[in-house]
């Protein structure tokens, strides 16, 4: 009982969080599957960089002030409460406004940057989807900061679901499917989202409004340095879509995306441990115990390790049989590329718990530090590497640069609270007896209460 007990608190928060990411995934696969089969490689390629685009938009809002609102939620008396939350509403508008300004001045000449004037009107469309965006997730940050997820595994079902759901429909009457009306249905699925999203969240907000500028200045001074970090892994994440549409085409992207999209399956385990990770760790370091940070990172990671590289293993070993599974025969070639993208990705939970244990224990301006000088060398590498080796250059670029990343940010992390990689891999070996001897105690006594 003393080993379930351990993992407890991951389980019972992780059901939600992981079916959100689950549904999420789940849903864009869907897609993916879907429109490889009925867009041409051009038209992938132009969608598959809205995705990016708009992927950008929503992490930088994110990363200015989910990360501060539940740091502050969690660490400050109730009667404070209201003052956090009007800051955080008045951060969230002020942001997607400035990003709508952007889309309606800049979308011209970044398109024609990167060869794909046609993503242009996509953009322009996505305008009214934007706006939704903003109770949306100001509802999803309420309820993460009050460690409720299943309202935010609910919002994101509706709203991949609906958009998922309509463009299926959409072929089966029509056969065929445009990108006016994959804008239209990403947009209807945001409204819906944000009306599933409010009747979770109706029981954490506030009645009062009440706007005081040191809070605002508070959340700004915190997610500055979190904007700034997410932002650059976003760069970092994303530089090699770029590099290959502007040196390219956006059929090039298109093969390049759909190896992104795979090797990204590995990620999602992550994903969920960093939602549950980052208040976890932030009452960790309150109470001032940075052995137990210590012990957190080595874990998570462990238990990310041990989750994601049989997939990797499998994946790398059969590249052109999956690739033919997802996207079909087109899409065969990019079998090197799926093997390189599959090898970074097994560094990724190194660099997104890394990222979680700076923000949580107050140290942002050192992963914003760290993501920020990585990203600028990665469009360095990028753009020679693409530039003599062609596409798979982009691909060698990016391993090259979270190799780098990886070694700097264990050094920081060993200097700071102890890491040690070692104990990682000896975490990932024991999650298979671990999670072995849950599953038996379990079926164990459920036997018994028959």
């Amino acid at each position: 009982m003393e080993q379930e007990k351990k993992y407890s608190y991951w389980l019972s928060s992780g059901i939600y969080s992981g079916l959100q990411k689950l549904a999420v995934l789940f849903f864009g696969f869907g897609s993916m599957l879907i429109l490889v089969r009925h867009l041409t490689k051009d038209e992938m390629g132009i969608w598959s960089l809205f995705l990016v685009m708009t992927g950008l938009i929503e992490v930088i809002r994110t990363a200015l002030i989910k990360n501060g609102l539940i740091k502050f939620l969690n660490s400050t008396q109730k009667e404070e409460h209201v003052f956090v939350n009007s800051a955080a509403m008045c951060l969230n508008i002020g942001i997607t406004l400035a990003f709508g300004l952007a889309i309606a001045t800049l979308s011209v000449p970044l398109n024609n940057l990167l060869k794909a004037p046609a993503l242009t009107p996509v953009l322009y469309k996505f305008l009214p989807g934007l706006l939704c965006l903003i109770p949306f997730s100001h509802f999803e940050w309420i309820q993460n900061a009050n460690a409720d997820f299943k309202g935010v595994f609910f919002a994101y079902f509706m709203r991949q679901g609906t958009a998922f759901g309509l463009i299926v429909a959409h072929l089966f009457t029509q056969g065929s499917v445009t990108l006016d009306s994959l804008i239209l249905y990403y947009n209807i699925g945001i409204v819906v989202g944000t009306a599933a999203s409010y009747y979770f969240a109706r029981k954490f907000l506030l009645r009062n409004f009440v706007v005081k500028k040191e809070w605002i200045l508070k959340l700004w001074h915190f997610g500055k340095y979190v904007f700034g970090t997410n932002f650059s892994a976003m760069v970092f994440r994303n530089t090699d879509q770029f590099i290959v549409s502007s040196f390219f085409s956006p059929a090039a992207v298109a093969l390049y995306s759909v190896c992104v999209r795979i090797s990204n399956l590995v990620d999602v385990p992550s994903q969920v441990l960093g939602d549950i990770l980052f208040p976890k760790s932030a009452k960790v370091m309150e109470e001032g115990n940075i052995g137990k940070v210590k012990y957190l990172y080595e874990k998570a990671v462990g238990a990310l390790l041990a989750i994601g590289l049989p997939v990797s293993i499998f994946i790398f070993c059969l590249p052109k049989f999956v690739l033919w599974v997802i996207a079909g025969q087109e899409y065969m070639e990019a079998a090197y590329l799926l093997q390189i993208t599959m090898v970074y990705g097994l560094f990724l939970p190194f660099v997104k718990q890394f990222g979680t244990i700076m923000d949580s224990t107050g140290h942002p301006q050192w992963n914003f530090t760290v993501l920020t000088v990585t990203a600028v060398i990665n469009i360095g590498i990028c753009y020679v590497f693409a530039k003599y080796f062609g596409l798979q250059g982009a691909a060698l670029a990016t391993l090259t640069t979270y190799i780098l990343s990886f070694a700097v940010m264990q050094t920081i992390l060993h200097r700071k609270f102890g890491v040690q990689v070692g104990n990682v891999f000896k975490y990932m070996f024991q999650f298979y007896p671990d999670m072995l001897q849950i599953v038996q105690q379990r079926l164990l006594w459920k036997w018994k209460t028959r």
